[in-house]
């Protein structure tokens, strides 16, 4: 669920308390679950920043604004999605945006 799925929803799917369930991230990923989560979440923009949209013309820009992105990639709102691009790769998403900043950005 690219860290989609709430800590409850995830220990009553499973048949745990959160509690047992926080043990075992810990154990098995050395994280707790809702890192976990953050770290996915992130980790499925950042790698859709250079992406583009297809039409059936032919590939255009995505436009859309970075708070309707935020939506569409499991944030809260904008400024939760600029936080969280500013810990985990210490710039925001528009700054990795500018040419030649992204591995993924062709320009």
């Amino acid at each position: 669920s690219g860290g989609a799925v709430g800590v409850t929803t995830l220990a009553g799917e499973l048949g745990w308390s959160r509690r047992h369930l926080s043990v075992r991230f810990r154990r098995e990923f050395g994280l707790p679950p809702k890192t976990v989560a953050r770290l996915l979440r992130f980790e499925r923009a950042y790698a859709s920043l250079g992406r583009t949209l297809l039409t059936a013309d032919a590939a255009v820009p995505d436009d859309s604004g970075w708070a309707e992105r935020a939506a569409r990639w499991g944030y809260y709102d904008q400024s939760h999605l600029i936080r969280e691009f500013r810990e985990f790769a210490g710039a925001t998403p528009a700054a990795l945006t500018a040419p030649g900043s992204h591995s993924s950005n062709p320009a």
